[in-house]
């Protein structure tokens, strides 16, 4: 296990032993993002010291790795053709799982992870309130449909 991150190559060669042999189906470029999205989400920079840091830079490393895969395995992805399927469902339900690791050792350790945006720590969206439907009707003060659950009634 790498005791610390220097830079994004450091970063990329712990995922390369991470993955393994999945880890020759993700290009230079492929990592490129990985690191990129995985310094934005976590608001870290390199080097990365603490083991706490590289510990969890190497986790959420991996969990975007896995999500280049799913994206790059969707294309396979045939509707009724179960053996097609499970590498898929396989993906998503890691990624389910890192992610449910990582905000639970956010909620346990909310020192370790000051440098993260908010947003990011509370899984939460607060915005002003406006809502439309898909095809663009504001939809805000509709409050029959949440009270009576009315049918939506076309513009």
């Amino acid at each position: 296990m790498a005791t610390e991150i220097v830079d994004a190559d450091d970063l990329v060669e712990a995922l390369q032993v991470q993955l393994s042999s999945l880890s020759t189906l993700i290009t230079e470029d492929g990592y490129a993002l990985i690191c990129d999205q995985t310094t934005q989400e976590l608001g870290w920079s390199f080097p990365m010291t603490t083991p706490t840091k590289v510990l969890w830079s190497i986790k959420r490393g991996t969990r975007h790795s896995i999500y280049l895969l799913l994206i790059a395995s969707a294309n396979k992805f045939k509707y009724k053709q179960v053996n097609l399927q499970h590498r898929f469902d396989h993906f998503y339900k890691l990624i389910e799982e890192m992610d449910k690791e990582f905000a639970e050792a956010m909620a346990t350790d909310i020192g370790a992870f000051t440098g993260i945006e908010s947003f990011h720590m509370f899984g939460t969206k607060i915005d002003a309130g406006f809502t439309y439907r898909f095809d663009g009707k504001d939809q805000t003060y509709d409050y029959d449909k949440y009270v009576n659950f009315a049918p939506m009634e076309d513009a």
